[in-house]
């Protein structure tokens, strides 16, 4: 299965990181990524969408909810494309993201 994560983030300058907090965040990331390398794709499935009556989730703060019901003060501030043998294994994956208010799970397909 394949799917699309949005990284979502609060727009409001207040809630900005330092820049000593953005570069262990950055550690983080990286660290993250090492760790999932197996499932992150290096590019999006050619010609990929959407699956029609596939499956969404979204994790904010250790919570999961049928999604996609984002708040709307929320911004995409990345995405990265997940490959995972089933959604729960994708909201493993999604769990252990850091630096993001929530991360949206939308299962894609290929046509």
């Amino acid at each position: 299965m394949k799917f699309l994560f949005l990284y979502r983030k609060s727009p409001d300058p207040r809630d900005q990181p330092s820049p000593a907090d953005m570069q262990a965040g950055y550690m983080q990331w990286k660290s993250w990524m090492a760790k999932h390398t197996k499932e992150i794709l290096e590019q999006p499935p050619a010609r990929s969408g959407p699956k029609p009556g596939g499956t969404s989730a979204v994790c904010k703060a250790g919570a999961v909810t049928d999604g996609p019901y984002v708040e709307g003060k929320e911004i995409v501030a990345g995405w990265s494309f997940i490959e995972a043998e089933s959604l729960a294994r994708a909201v493993g994956i999604a769990k252990e993201v850091p630096m993001f208010t929530s991360v949206e799970i939308i299962e894609i397909t290929t046509f």
